[in-house]
Protein backbone atom coordinates (compact mmCIF):
# COMPACT_ATOMS: atom_id res chain seq x y z
CA UNK A 1 0.00 0.00 0.00
CA UNK A 2 2.75 2.54 0.80
CA UNK A 3 4.39 1.79 -2.55
CA UNK A 4 1.13 2.48 -4.37
CA UNK A 5 0.71 5.79 -2.54
CA UNK A 6 4.33 6.70 -3.35
CA UNK A 7 3.74 5.94 -7.02
CA UNK A 8 0.66 8.16 -7.08
CA UNK A 9 2.50 10.99 -5.32
CA UNK A 10 5.41 10.57 -7.76
CA UNK A 11 2.94 10.92 -10.67
CA UNK A 12 1.46 14.07 -9.11
CA UNK A 13 4.92 15.63 -8.66
CA UNK A 14 5.86 14.72 -12.23
CA UNK A 15 2.70 16.36 -13.57
CA UNK A 16 3.43 19.49 -11.48
CA UNK A 17 6.94 19.59 -12.96
CA UNK A 18 5.52 19.10 -16.46
CA UNK A 19 3.12 22.06 -16.14
CA UNK A 20 5.89 24.17 -14.56
CA UNK A 21 4.31 24.57 -11.14
CA UNK A 22 7.47 23.37 -9.34
CA UNK A 23 11.14 23.62 -10.23
CA UNK A 24 13.57 20.80 -10.98
CA UNK A 25 15.30 21.07 -7.60
CA UNK A 26 11.99 20.95 -5.72
CA UNK A 27 10.90 18.03 -7.88
CA UNK A 28 14.09 16.08 -7.13
CA UNK A 29 13.75 16.74 -3.40
CA UNK A 30 10.03 15.78 -3.28
CA UNK A 31 10.54 12.60 -5.34
CA UNK A 32 13.49 11.53 -3.20
CA UNK A 33 11.58 12.20 0.03
CA UNK A 34 8.54 10.31 -1.28
CA UNK A 35 10.66 7.34 -2.35
CA UNK A 36 12.42 7.13 1.01
CA UNK A 37 9.17 7.51 2.94
CA UNK A 38 7.48 4.85 0.77
CA UNK A 39 10.30 2.37 1.29
CA UNK A 40 10.45 3.04 5.04
CA UNK A 41 6.68 2.58 5.45
CA UNK A 42 6.78 -0.54 3.30
CA UNK A 43 9.66 -2.07 5.23
CA UNK A 44 8.75 -1.46 8.87
CA UNK A 45 5.73 -3.13 10.46
CA UNK A 46 5.72 -0.81 13.46
CA UNK A 47 5.09 2.12 11.15
CA UNK A 48 1.98 0.51 9.66
CA UNK A 49 -0.31 2.39 11.99
CA UNK A 50 -2.02 5.71 11.69
CA UNK A 51 -2.30 8.13 14.62
CA UNK A 52 -4.65 11.04 14.00
CA UNK A 53 -5.17 12.98 17.23
CA UNK A 54 -4.96 9.84 19.38
CA UNK A 55 -7.03 7.77 16.98
CA UNK A 56 -4.86 4.73 16.41
CA UNK A 57 -5.65 2.09 13.90
CA UNK A 58 -3.30 -0.83 13.99
CA UNK A 59 -3.67 -3.44 11.28
CA UNK A 60 -2.74 -6.26 13.68
CA UNK A 61 -5.42 -5.23 16.15
CA UNK A 62 -8.07 -5.07 13.43
CA UNK A 63 -7.15 -8.55 12.21
CA UNK A 64 -7.20 -9.92 15.79
CA UNK A 65 -10.61 -8.34 16.37
CA UNK A 66 -11.91 -9.87 13.15
CA UNK A 67 -10.70 -13.32 14.25
CA UNK A 68 -12.25 -12.85 17.69
CA UNK A 69 -15.60 -11.88 16.18
CA UNK A 70 -15.51 -14.93 13.93
CA UNK A 71 -14.86 -17.19 16.93
CA UNK A 72 -17.76 -15.59 18.84
CA UNK A 73 -20.05 -16.04 15.84
CA UNK A 74 -19.15 -19.74 15.67
CA UNK A 75 -19.71 -20.09 19.42
CA UNK A 76 -23.13 -18.45 19.18
CA UNK A 77 -24.04 -20.68 16.26
CA UNK A 78 -22.97 -23.79 18.19
CA UNK A 79 -25.19 -22.70 21.10
CA UNK A 80 -28.13 -21.87 18.85
CA UNK A 81 -28.69 -25.38 17.48
CA UNK A 82 -29.24 -26.99 20.91
CA UNK A 83 -31.42 -24.02 21.85
CA UNK A 84 -33.54 -24.55 18.74
CA UNK A 85 -33.86 -28.24 19.64
CA UNK A 86 -34.95 -27.42 23.18
CA UNK A 87 -37.52 -24.93 21.94
CA UNK A 88 -38.79 -27.40 19.37
CA UNK A 89 -39.04 -30.26 21.86
CA UNK A 90 -40.72 -28.32 24.64
CA UNK A 91 -43.05 -26.63 22.19
CA UNK A 92 -44.01 -29.90 20.60
CA UNK A 93 -44.64 -31.69 23.88
CA UNK A 94 -46.26 -28.86 25.80
CA UNK A 95 -49.99 -28.77 26.41
CA UNK A 96 -50.92 -32.35 25.54
CA UNK A 97 -53.42 -32.41 28.41
CA UNK A 98 -55.32 -29.34 27.19
CA UNK A 99 -57.96 -29.18 24.48
CA UNK A 100 -57.11 -30.16 20.92
CA UNK A 101 -57.49 -26.58 19.70
CA UNK A 102 -55.09 -25.29 22.35
CA UNK A 103 -52.29 -27.74 21.72
CA UNK A 104 -52.74 -27.51 17.95
CA UNK A 105 -52.40 -23.71 18.13
CA UNK A 106 -49.37 -23.97 20.43
CA UNK A 107 -47.75 -26.52 18.15
CA UNK A 108 -48.23 -24.26 15.09
CA UNK A 109 -46.90 -21.26 17.00
CA UNK A 110 -43.82 -23.13 18.20
CA UNK A 111 -43.20 -24.55 14.74
CA UNK A 112 -43.35 -21.06 13.24
CA UNK A 113 -40.90 -19.73 15.86
CA UNK A 114 -38.50 -22.63 15.31
CA UNK A 115 -38.62 -21.98 11.55
CA UNK A 116 -37.85 -18.28 12.15
CA UNK A 117 -34.96 -19.24 14.43
CA UNK A 118 -33.60 -21.70 11.86
CA UNK A 119 -33.83 -19.19 9.03
CA UNK A 120 -32.04 -16.52 11.08
CA UNK A 121 -29.21 -18.88 12.04
CA UNK A 122 -28.17 -19.73 8.47
CA UNK A 123 -27.87 -23.42 9.34
CA UNK A 124 -26.82 -26.22 7.04
CA UNK A 125 -29.46 -28.73 5.90
CA UNK A 126 -28.21 -31.27 8.44
CA UNK A 127 -28.39 -28.73 11.27
CA UNK A 128 -31.88 -27.69 10.17
CA UNK A 129 -33.03 -31.32 10.29
CA UNK A 130 -31.49 -31.66 13.76
CA UNK A 131 -33.41 -28.60 14.96
CA UNK A 132 -36.70 -29.88 13.52
CA UNK A 133 -36.49 -33.55 14.44
CA UNK A 134 -38.61 -33.37 17.61
CA UNK A 135 -41.23 -31.18 15.99
CA UNK A 136 -41.40 -33.70 13.15
CA UNK A 137 -41.86 -36.60 15.60
CA UNK A 138 -44.73 -34.83 17.36
CA UNK A 139 -46.32 -34.07 13.99
CA UNK A 140 -46.30 -37.80 13.34
CA UNK A 141 -48.20 -38.31 16.60
CA UNK A 142 -50.64 -35.53 15.67
CA UNK A 143 -51.30 -37.23 12.33
CA UNK A 144 -51.92 -40.54 14.06
CA UNK A 145 -54.43 -38.96 16.43
CA UNK A 146 -56.10 -37.20 13.48
CA UNK A 147 -59.23 -35.42 14.73
CA UNK A 148 -59.23 -37.02 18.18
CA UNK A 149 -58.22 -35.13 21.30
CA UNK A 150 -56.79 -38.31 22.75
CA UNK A 151 -56.56 -42.01 22.13
CA UNK A 152 -59.08 -44.03 24.11
CA UNK A 153 -59.21 -47.78 24.61
CA UNK A 154 -62.66 -47.87 23.00
CA UNK A 155 -61.31 -46.62 19.65
CA UNK A 156 -61.54 -49.36 17.00
CA UNK A 157 -57.91 -48.80 15.93
CA UNK A 158 -56.62 -48.39 19.48
CA UNK A 159 -53.98 -51.13 19.36
CA UNK A 160 -52.52 -50.05 16.02
CA UNK A 161 -52.37 -46.34 16.92
CA UNK A 162 -51.00 -47.08 20.38
CA UNK A 163 -48.23 -49.25 18.92
CA UNK A 164 -47.28 -46.52 16.41
CA UNK A 165 -47.25 -43.82 19.11
CA UNK A 166 -45.11 -46.03 21.33
CA UNK A 167 -42.69 -46.58 18.43
CA UNK A 168 -42.42 -42.82 17.84
CA UNK A 169 -41.92 -42.24 21.57
CA UNK A 170 -39.24 -44.91 21.59
CA UNK A 171 -37.57 -43.23 18.60
CA UNK A 172 -37.58 -39.88 20.43
CA UNK A 173 -36.13 -41.48 23.55
CA UNK A 174 -33.39 -43.04 21.44
CA UNK A 175 -32.65 -39.67 19.76
CA UNK A 176 -32.33 -38.00 23.15
CA UNK A 177 -30.23 -40.84 24.57
CA UNK A 178 -27.81 -40.62 21.63
CA UNK A 179 -27.46 -36.89 22.14
CA UNK A 180 -26.69 -36.98 25.84
CA UNK A 181 -24.31 -39.93 25.49
CA UNK A 182 -22.17 -38.23 22.84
Amino acid sequence: MPLIISTIVFAVFTSLLFISKIGEASYAFLVAATAILGLVLHGFDRLKEVDLKNLRIVLRELQDTKKELFVREEKLKSMALPLAQIVAFTGASEGRMSSKETWAAKRKWYKKKVEELISNLDLTDTEENEARKYVDKYEEIDQLLAERESLTSTDPDYAVIKEKIERISSDMNELMRLEYET
